[in-house]
């Protein structure tokens, strides 16, 4: 019969409960799938089915607003929309963003912005180019649920041990402030 010490005791060989997300939740078998697929769907597709996506600093606002580099999603834009692409994704996404920017981002989980711009544009985005403007993307996006995985990929962004990261400043519309245009 146990006594009263032992009726709180945890056993440290338990096992971890599976993480939350489904068949989008952070481990390394969805991550390392998705990736699968956007180097798949890249192939054919080229950099017209990829977009560049970006967490928003919650941190910072007006012209002086800071958007983190999180990674790259690929869609068959046949079938997938940018935006529903990205919401199916959006655990993996959020999840990575607070990793990879815990200072700036991980106390933000559950209420980080997306945007994102066209694919393989950040060397315009990083030279403040005017043509190239950042938008939002919601969260939740309608269908986006039903939308098969095989139809999208990701690719996330790796930050080294020097943890410098790659972001950009914008107004709070995601376009280049003034005082930055060349």
């Amino acid at each position: 019969m146990p006594n009263e010490e032992d009726k709180d005791y945890i056993s440290p060989m338990r096992q971890r409960p599976p993480p939350k997300g489904g068949d989008v939740a952070y481990n390394n078998e969805n991550i390392l799938r998705q990736l699968r697929h956007y180097n798949d769907i890249r192939k054919v597709g080229g950099k017209d089915c990829v977009q560049d996506i970006y967490a928003r600093d919650p941190n910072t606002s007006g012209d002086n607003t800071r958007f983190w580099f999180v990674g790259k999603v690929a869609r068959c834009t046949g079938t997938v929309s940018a935006e529903a692409a990205i919401a199916r994704q959006i655990n993996l996404l959020e999840e990575h963003a607070t990793r990879i920017r815990p200072v700036e981002l991980g106390r933000s989980f559950g209420r980080l912005e997306f945007w994102f711009a066209p694919g393989d544009t950040e060397m315009l985005t990083s030279q403040n180019d005017i043509g190239t403007r950042l938008q939002r993307v919601a969260k939740i996006v309608e269908g986006s649920e039903k939308v098969p995985l095989l139809e999208v990929g990701l690719d996330l962004s790796i930050v080294t041990n020097q943890g410098a990261g790659f972001c950009i400043v914008r107004t709070e519309d995601g376009v280049v402030p003034p005082n930055m245009i060349a």
